[in-house]
């Protein structure tokens, strides 16, 4: 075994259900990149959102905190600064690290005015 650090991706889609993908076994959608990303790695087969919507579950996600803690209460509130991510955590640890897409931490433009 390789002393080697494991790469891995944490790979969220808004508006798509699994049962939409092949890798959760529909035959008609033709997924090929994420085919096979998951015959090389884990997929979860149960996982739930703790918040109904998207920016407060990917923030909570991010964070480790439950939405009402961190302050995530709607899709226009910001990923505040002072909160380390996971991915602050796997800095700190050697690993490279990049966040692409809605991670609302743009400042907003409330806070501007």
């Amino acid at each position: 075994m390789s002393d080697k650090p494991m790469d891995f991706l944490v790979f969220q889609a808004d508006q798509v259900t699994a049962r939409a993908l092949a890798a959760y076994g529909n035959p008609v959608c033709k997924t090929p990149a994420l085919d096979r990303v998951v015959e090389s790695g884990t997929v979860f087969r149960n996982a739930y959102a703790n918040y109904p919507l998207c920016g407060p579950s990917r923030a909570s996600m991010m964070s480790g905190l439950m939405p009402f803690q961190g302050g995530f209460f709607d899709n226009g509130t910001e990923y505040p600064a002072t909160i380390p991510s996971f991915a602050h955590y796997l800095r700190m640890l050697g690993y490279q690290t990049c966040l692409s897409g809605k991670m609302h931490s743009r400042p907003s433009s409330r806070a501007a005015s």
